[in-house]
Order: structure tokens, then sequence, then C-alpha cells
């Protein structure tokens, strides 16, 4: 099997539009630019609201958790000293304590929990955790008041809270930011060395009490001061700033950091009494850590608030420092966007503009070039520069243009060259015509003074008629020719005007079978002298395509129109196609000079192009249609310029129409008649004169009137002229004819198939030697 092609099926693809592209780059290049700003703008705002919700949280639940901080590491070192030694002072003192702590206690509920909206809750997490730890806050507290469980759980307790809020302000202190995140390290930093500080004094508070200190409780000691000594030398005093730099270096200087500073050392190398026991640690020293340690703690606790506070201010600033960078951004961004969005709509509507000058140039050209080319076709001098001028502008659409008006240049010289051939062959062949008419004239004359010879035999003068039928047909032809190639004027061979009926008369005339020509008109308009040619002319091919198509007579009418009046020109022969009517009805409505190209497709039928040159330049509307005989009905609508009521000329003597040579016979239906009627003219004493050869139309329009029986025009006699011979009736008929004795009997046949007439009637045709009238539709 072949095969199927499915491509001959697809749909031809559809092709976007400049204009549909240009708005397709627009549309992605503000798409990619909105797609930029939002990729910019939106990681920038995350990070100051970020940086925002870390600031409210550390401002609302990190400065809230300070107290709760400090009371947490208080409480643990009363209630450790308590337990050492649970006295009612100690009691007393951890109660007060108690008080202070849930204190903190509720500030950090209130502010961290109903003062923060949910929305800036940042790093929540931390903040559940602490809860979760405070909730075992009482249990551990009735278990310190029943001394029931291991000291060190309870203060292990205090420990693991403090840591935990120390862990929520190291979470707070990852901000989205590097240079807040190197503030926030001192800060995590301060709180690791006040709580490591804490833890040595609740153990040296502890150890008094209880009057010595466990390997343990050392070991704790000695991690704190580690601890505190590493956030000291590492985390703090290399990132704080300027200011709290200062203070921090005060409290170190001060006595009582030194002070601090012995008691820690006399407890990590503790002395020896004098049975070689460990005391906790030097006692002078140990004497003066309360008050140095209330000091120091104390403006350690300023110094962790202040700076507390600096980063959060810090936080707010550089929040609004990354939104007003956002907001700054984008609206430099957006503004960009509007600009490169206004400079693309400019950009399109400049190219959509261009485009349509250059689509409205070529439009104009393509509607300019055919009647440039009409103009020139008519021998008109054309400039090419001037009817396409060069384009003003300089751009690429404008070399498009300079192109397309260069195309149309060329165009219009080709134009002018093949009209320039056109011309030079139509004045050739106008030449030839007429050279060719007058050889054909001349022929005519020296036929007709054999035809008007007496001493011509009957038998030849019939042979001399149809000779003289188909010189009369190659002259009609040739007509023909000069009417298309301009070498005959229609409008100079007449100069009086004509009735209707005699038109169609010379029309019938013209075709040389008028006894076949039905006249049935009786409309007396005049048909102007212009134009009486062109209507003879039309009429006869019209006359001549009714009777070479048709065996019976073809019949002439006449109606009154609006717009003038309509000849019906009526045959009944075989008739036409639809198709081919409308075919010629189109050719027939085309005014234009016939081409040489569209005579030669006709292969030299040239009845159309005549018909369709007369009806252009003498007011005609030619048109055919089926007749009810199934044969052809021409009209010919003579239109009311070229119509004329009356004939201004018809007081004055009438006189016979000046014909120029070859010009087709001119009779009238009218015989003239000179003198008497019971007595003959006289002629001149020699042998009848024939008719000049100047004057071949008139000569054949007498030849005519002969062969059809009608009266000839008078001749010129001479006043004293002898009188004519008598002819006695039936002298001229030859013998074989006189009698009829000898004619052929014509056959009684029955031809019932019209096919089969017409078929015997065109062979009957082809065999004659008659000339040949072409249809104006072939």
């Amino acid at each position: 099997m072949t095969p199927i092609d499915r491509t001959a099926h697809r749909a031809p693809r559809r092709t976007m539009t400049v204009r549909t592209r240009l708005f397709v780059l627009a549309f992605v290049a503000i798409a990619a630019l909105l797609g930029l700003v939002i990729t910019n703008a939106v990681p920038a705002w995350e990070q100051q609201r970020s940086l925002r919700n870390d600031s409210t949280t550390g401002r609302l639940g990190g400065e809230a958790s300070l107290p709760l901080f400090v009371g947490a590491q208080v409480e643990r070192k009363l209630t450790a000293a308590y337990l050492a030694d649970p006295t009612s002072a100690a009691k007393k003192a951890l109660r007060e304590q108690r008080a202070k702590t849930d204190a903190g206690l509720a500030s950090f509920r209130e502010l961290s929990g109903t003062k923060l909206q949910t929305d800036q809750r940042h790093r929540w997490e931390y903040v559940e955790a602490v809860y979760a730890q405070l909730e075992s806050l009482p249990k551990v507290r009735e278990r310190v008041d029943a001394h029931a469980g291991d000291p060190d759980e309870a203060t292990g307790y205090y420990t693991t809270l403090v840591n935990k809020m120390i862990a929520f302000y190291q979470a707070l202190s990852t901000m989205d930011d590097g240079p807040l995140t190197a503030e926030t390290r001192p800060l995590v930093g301060l709180f690791y060395a006040s709580d490591a500080l804490a833890q040595q004094d609740m153990l040296i508070a502890q150890a008094r009490d209880s009057g010595t200190m466990t390997a343990d409780h050392r070991v704790a000691f000695a991690e704190a001061y580690g601890t505190q000594q590493v956030m000291y030398e590492r985390w703090i005093a290399p990132y704080l700033p300027a200011s709290e730099k200062t203070l921090y270096d005060k409290i170190t200087s001060s006595a009582a950091w030194s002070q601090l500073q012995a008691a820690q050392r006399s407890v990590l190398t503790p002395p020896t009494d004098d049975v070689g026991k460990e005391k906790i640690g030097d006692p002078a020293a140990l004497a003066r850590w309360d008050t140095a340690y209330g000091q120091v703690s104390g403006q350690i606790a300023a110094l962790n608030l202040k700076r507390t506070q600096g980063l959060l201010a810090h936080g707010f600033q550089r929040a609004d420092e990354i939104r007003t960078q956002v907001v700054i951004q984008g609206a430099v961004l957006l503004a960009a966007i509007l600009a490169i969005a206004a400079l693309i709509v400019w950009l399109i509507r400049s190219i959509s503009a261009r485009l349509r000058q250059l689509r409205a140039q070529t439009e104009d050209g393509a509607q300019r070039l055919p009647d440039v080319v009409n103009r020139l076709r008519r021998g008109e001098l054309v400039d090419a520069e001037a009817e396409f001028p060069d384009p003003r502008h300089e751009d690429e659409f404008g070399h498009v243009a300079a192109a397309l008006v260069g195309a149309q240049r060329t165009a219009v010289r080709q134009a002018a060259n093949q009209a320039a051939d056109r011309r030079g062959i139509g004045a050739f062949m106008s030449t030839s015509t007429q050279r060719t008419l007058g050889h054909i004239g001349q022929g005519l004359g020296h036929l007709e003074q054999v035809m008007t010879r007496q001493d011509v035999h009957p038998s030849l003068l019939e042979e001399l008629v149809r000779i003289d039928g188909a010189v009369t047909a190659a002259r009609r032809h040739q007509e023909h020719v000069g009417v298309l190639v301009g070498a005959i004027d229609n409008r100079a061979l007449y100069s009086e005007p004509k009735t209707l009926l005699d038109i169609v008369n010379d029309a019938a005339v013209e075709t040389g079978a008028a006894r076949r020509v039905d006249n049935n008109v009786t409309d007396t308009l005049y048909v102007a002298p212009e134009h009486v040619a062109g209507v003879v002319r039309v009429v006869a091919a019209l006359l001549d395509n009714g009777l070479s198509k048709s065996t019976a007579q073809v019949v002439v009418r006449s109606r009154t129109a609006v717009h003038g009046v309509a000849l019906e020109v009526e045959d009944a022969g075989f008739g036409m196609t639809q198709d081919a009517i409308e075919a010629a009805n189109k050719a027939l409505s085309h005014h234009d000079p016939a081409t040489f190209e569209a005579m030669a497709s006709r292969n030299g039928q040239l009845g159309m192009f005549v018909v369709a040159h007369h009806a252009g330049h003498h007011h005609l509307h030619v048109s055919l249609r089926p007749s009810p005989y199934r044969g052809i009905t021409a009209i010919v609508l003579i239109e009311a310029p070229a119509l004329m009521r009356n004939n201004p000329a018809a007081a004055s003597p009438r006189q016979r129409p000046q014909m120029a040579p070859g010009s087709p016979p001119r009779p009238s239906t009218q015989t003239p008649v000179e003198g008497p009627q019971d007595h003959l003219p006289r002629r001149r004493p020699s042998a009848p004169a024939p008719i000049p050869a100047a004057d071949p139309a008139a000569a054949h329009a007498e030849r005519q009137r002969l062969h059809h029986g009608e009266q000839p025009f008078p001749a010129a006699t001479a006043p004293n002229a002898a009188q004519l011979p008598q002819r006695r009736a039936g002298e001229h008929i030859p013998a074989v004819l006189r009698d009829g004795s000898q004619l052929p009997r014509p056959q009684s046949t029955a031809l019932s198939d019209p096919q089969e007439v017409a078929s015997q009637w065109d062979a009957f045709q082809d065999s004659a030697p008659q000339p040949h009238h072409q249809h104006p539709t072939q």
C-alpha cells in the first residue's frame, strides 16, 4: 500500500505578526525585570522582617528575662546555703528571693507571652523550653523546703533553667546579618561569664555554710572559673564596642575584681590547716568575696543590660536600613521597568508606524502601478522617479522602502519598454493595414470594372460576385485589425446622423446576406455622426455571429430603455454554454485596448475585441444571453450620449458621406431619383464608367445593390447624352435557366434530428466559397 502523505492535510502553521512578536518581547523583558525585582526584594524584605522579629522578641523576651535570669542565680545560691545550713535567717532570705524571682517570672511571662504578637515570636521554641523548665519550679521549692532530695539536684535545676535562658539569648543572637551576629558574641559571652561567676558564688556560700568544699564542688568551681576566663578573654573583650569595652576594662581593673581573682585562686589552690586538712580557701580572701562579688556582679549585670539594649537597637536600626534599601531598590527598579516599558511601547509604536507606512507605500504603489502601465500603453510619457519618489527615512525600513521603490521603477521601465515595443508593432501594423486596405480597394475597383462590363456572361458574373464577397471579407478582417491598432478613425467616416433602421440595414449589407436579416426596428431616434460607424460595425459583427451559427433569419428589434435604446439581435442557432456566455460578457465589458497577447490567445478571432473596442468608445453596452429558441440574443444598449432626437441636416440637400479608402460600404436604404420617372437618364457616349477605385466602399455598396436586384444609384449624365439601350424581359437570363427545365429538383427529405441538420449546414458552409464571418465570442 502507498503510505498516506499526512503533510498534505496538515493545516498551515500560523505565523505571529511582528507586532505580536514585539509585544511578546516586551512582556518577557518586563516579566524578567519584575522577576529580578522580586528575587532581590523578597529575601531582603524577609531579612529585615526576621531582624525586626528577632529584635522585638529580644526586647520583650530578652529584657524581660534578665530579672528572672538574675533571680534564678541568686535563688540557686540561697537554696544551696539553706540546704547546707537550714537556719531561720537562711530560710527568710530564701523566701524573700523567691518573691523577687516570681516577680521576674511574671514579667517574663507577660512580656514574652501576652505582649509579643504571634507573627513576631521568633525563636519561640527556646521560650517554650524555658516555660517547660519553669513548670517544675514549685515542686523543686517544695523539696527544698522539706529537705528532701540531693542538694545538687536542687541547685542543678536552677543551673539548667539558667542555661536554657542563655540558649534563648544565643538563639536570638544568630541574626541574619553579619555585623549583628558579630555583636551578639560578647552578649552571649557575658551571660555565660556572669553565670559562671554566680556558680562560683553559690559553691563558696554552700562550702562556708557546710564548713567544707567537696572535691566535686571544687571541680565544678574550677570549671566555672575556666569558663569565665575563656569568655572574658575570647568572647567578650575582643568583640565589645568601644563604649562597652571601656566599661568592661573598668570592671576588670577595679579592686573588687582583683579581690574576686584572689579569692578564686585561693579556692583553686586551697591552703591546709594544722592537721593537713584542705581549707575552702584563704580565709582573708574569702572574707572579701561577698563585697567584691556584689560590686562586680552588679557591674556585669549593667554591662549585660547595656549590651542587650545596644544589640536590640542595632537590630531595629539594621532592619530599618534593609527595609529602606529594599524600598529604594524596588522603587528604582520599578522606575526602570516603567522606563523600559515606555521605551518598548515607543519602539513597538514606531516600528508599527513604519510598517504601516511601508504597507501603505506598497499598497499605493500596487494601486498606481496599473494606472502608470495603462498610461504607458496609451502612449503617455511617464517619469519613473517622479511617480515613485525616494523614501525620506534612512533607517532599515527606509532601505526596504528604497528597494521596493527600485523594484517599482524597474517595473515601470520594463512596462515602458514593452509599451514602446507595442507602439512600434502597432505602428507597423497600422501602416501595413492601410497599405493592405489600399490594395484591396484597388482590387475591388478593378473587379467592379469587370463586373460592370456588358459583355460579361451571367455565369461569370456569379463567380465574380463570389470573388467579390471573398475579397470583401478580407477587407472587413483587415478593417478589424485597423480598428484595433488605430489605423481607422471611425469618427471621420460620417458627417450626418443616421436612424437606427438605416444602421441595421447598413450592417445587414456588411454581412453579405441582407435577405436573411429581419429588420424590425421601430424606434426613430438618430445616432450621432461620430458614433455611426462604430454602431454599424458592432451590429454587423453580431449579425455575422447570428448568421454563421443559424440557418434561419436573424431578427433585429429595438426597445426604448431608461438609459437609451437597445437593439436585440436574436438568432435561433446552436447557442453557447452558460460558462461561455459569462466569459464572453466579461470580455465584452472590458473596454480597455486589447493587447497583442490577448488577441493572440484567441487564435486570431478578433470579433469580440472589435465589439468591446467600439463599445468602449461609442457609449455602447453589449451583452449576450440565451434566446428562447436556444440560440443567442445579443443586446446592444446605445446610451443617451450617442443618440439624437432628430437630424439637424434634414433641411439641407442630402449628401453621401465621404468614405475613407478601404472603409466599409455605406449603402442607403433610399434610392435617389433624378429627373422624370418615365424617361431613363442618358449616359455619356463612352462605355459605362466604373465607380472609381478611389472609393471602393461606395463601389461595393453599388455592387451589393445590383446583386440583390435593387435599383442602382443614378449615374452622372450629360445634357445631350444618348438614350440607354432598352432590355427585354428575360434576355439577360441564360438559356439553361430561362425555362427551368434543366434545374435540379430538390429532394423531399425530412430531417427530424436538429443535430444532423446542423452538421449538414456546417458542411455546406465549409464547402461554399463565401467569406467566413467570425463569432465575436470566439
